[in-house]
C-alpha cells in the first residue's frame, strides 16, 4: 500500500516559525513534523510515500531524506503552483493508481486502528473512506454520517446524520477516485470532489474512531503538541525532556521539565530551559532563562 503526505502548503498559520523552516520539516523531538504521520503509516503496512512540496522544497527534501535514511522509499512532487488537497492528489495519479492508497496531512498526528479502517473500507466498496474523530469542542468543520456509514455532508448546513465528527485528514481511497478529481488545476478534495460525489449517491464513507489527535497548525498548537509528545515519553531525569545527541548543553545548565533542545542547538553554562523548545542553530546565552515558547536562531516566539 502507498501513501501520499500532503505537504505543499505555505504554513501561514505557523508563521513566523515557517519563515525559517517550512512546516513539514519543523523539528519535533528529533524528526521532521511530517515524519510522524509517515512513521504511523509505515507501522501499519504502508511501503512507499510521496510528498507534494511547494514552499522551500529542497529544505523539506533534505530533512526528510536525512530522517528516512533509506529505511523506506520516499518520492517528492514539487508543485510550482499550489494545487490544493484535490489537485495535489490528482497530480500524484501515477504514484497512487496501483491499488488502495492512503493520504494524510503533514501537520497532524493521529492514532487509530488503521488496519481495521482499511478492512472496513474494502468491505464497504467505498470510493473513499474518511477517518473521523469526535469533536466535542466544535473546533473543526462538522462531518455528518448516516446510519449506513456513508457521509451525508460537510459543514453546519449539511444533512443530519447519526454521527457528527471531524475529518482527521486521513483517508483511504481506491484508484477510481482519482478519475473524479478535477485535474490540471487547484481544487479542494471536499468541495470539488466529495460533495459532488455524495450528491450523486457515490459511496463516500466514514470510519468513526477516536484517539490522540495533535494538530501543529499554529505556534501554540506546535508548542502544546510537542509537550504532549514529551509527556508520552514517560518519566526521566529530568521528566518530560528531550535533548538531542547533537545539541550542546553547558555545565550547570538545567533543561526541563517540559523542554526540547533540538540538534545543533546550544544551551550555555548555567542557563535554564523549561516549558520551551530550542531549535537547531539557536543559542541560549550562559545564565539565561528560556521559558514559555520557541527559541529559534532569529527570534523567540511566545506560545
Amino acid at each position: 500500500m502507498r501513501a501520499m503526505i500532503l505537504a505543499a502548503g505555505l504554513g501561514t498559520r505557523l508563521r513566523p516559525l515557517t519563515l525559517e523552516i517550512p512546516k513539514p520539516a519543523v523539528p519535533v523531538l528529533g524528526r521532521p513534523l511530517c515524519g510522524y504521520p509517515m512513521e504511523f503509516l509505515r507501522d501499519h503496512g504502508v511501503e512507499a510515500f510521496l510528498l507534494n512540496l511547494h514552499h522551500q522544497p529542497e529544505t523539506v527534501r533534505k530533512r526528510v531524506d536525512a530522517w528516512a535514511a533509506g529505511r523506506f522509499p520516499v518520492e517528492f512532487a514539487v508543485e510550482k503552483e499550489i494545487l490544493g488537497t484535490g489537485g495535489g492528489i490528482a497530480n500524484a495519479e501515477a504514484f497512487l493508481r496501483g491499488g488502495t492508497f492512503v493520504t494524510a496531512n503533514s501537520d497532524a498526528i493521529a492514532r487509530f486502528p488503521l488496519g481495521e479502517a482499511v478492512g472496513r473500507h474494502r468491505k464497504s466498496g467505498a470510493l473513499a473512506t474518511l477517518v473521523l474523530f469526535p469533536d466535542p469542542a466544535g473546533r473543526y468543520t462538522p462531518v455528518r454520517v448516516r446510519d449506513d456509514g456513508r457521509i451525508s455532508g460537510f459543514g453546519k448546513g449539511a444533512p443530519s446524520g447519526v454521527f457528527e465528527g471531524f475529518y482527521t485528514g486521513y483517508q483511504i481511497a481506491e484508484p477510481e477516485l482519482l478519475g473524479h478529481i478535477p485535474g490540471g488545476r487547484p481544487s479542494c478534495i471536499v468541495r470539488d470532489t466529495f460533495e459532488p460525489l455524495i450528491a450523486r449517491g457515490a459511496p463516500i464513507c466514514a470510519f468513526r474512531s477516536e484517539g490522540p489527535f495533535l494538530e501543529f497548525g499554529t505556534p501554540p498548537d506546535y508548542f502544546r503538541g510537542t509537550l504532549a509528545l514529551l509527556a508520552e515519553r514517560g518519566t526521566g531525569a529530568p521528566p518530560r525532556t528531550y535533548v538531542s545527541d547533537g545539541a550542546v548543553v553547558g555545565a550547570g545548565a538545567i533543561v526541563g521539565p517540559d523542554a526540547a533542545v533540538e540538534e545543533g542547538a546550544t544551551v550555555g553554562e548555567g542557563a535554564t530551559v523549561r516549558r520551551a523548545i530550542v531549535w537547531p542553530g539557536a543559542r541560549v546565552a550562559p545564565g539565561a532563562l528560556v521559558e514559555g515558547g520557541i527559541l529559534t536562531p532569529r527570534r523567540f516566539v511566545p506560545a
